[in-house]
């Protein structure tokens, strides 16, 4: 991590190498060899763009500045901040949409121990895809999604 070793990530970042500095230390006793203890409690890669990102540390999770948005599905595949709220809103803005089950879709989805993907757009065919109106602001997700279907 750029702020306590030399090691950079770089393009196709795999997260691998830092478990395995995690796993030498804690399953193997090799103290003398890390200094992943002096590191902060959370570290995260946040991805600038496909290939890189940059690494940022936090002491607490969930993190305290954290804001949880919600979205719901609408007609149109669209994704909308505001639910409908009337059973006539309800009957306007839903769609009934049908997704082929393809068992092969989604196994690029990450390797054993984290290994993280490359450029998934070529899947989003076989896929039911919502999505908002343009965000102008930086978003940052980290830890878990959720995702409600009623």
């Amino acid at each position: 991590m750029p702020e306590y070793s030399n090691r950079h990530p770089g393009p196709g970042f795999d997260g691998k190498a830092e478990m395995v500095r995690w796993f030498n230390y804690w399953l193997k006793d090799d103290n003398e060899n890390s200094d992943i203890i002096s590191e902060p409690d959370i570290t995260l890669f946040i991805r600038t763009s496909l290939t890189t990102g940059t690494y940022r540390y936090e002491s607490q999770c969930p993190i305290t500045r954290q804001r949880i948005h919600r979205m719901f599905m609408s007609k149109g595949q669209k994704l909308v901040e505001q639910v409908a709220t009337t059973e006539e809103e309800r009957g306007k803005n839903n769609d009934v949409n049908t997704l082929e089950y393809r068992p092969w879709i989604g196994f690029e989805g990450g390797a054993w121990l984290g290994g993280l993907t490359g450029d998934q757009r070529s899947f989003d065919k076989y896929c039911l895809i919502y999505e908002s109106d343009l965000i102008e602001e930086k978003i940052e997700i980290a830890g878990f999604v959720t995702v409600s279907l009623q």
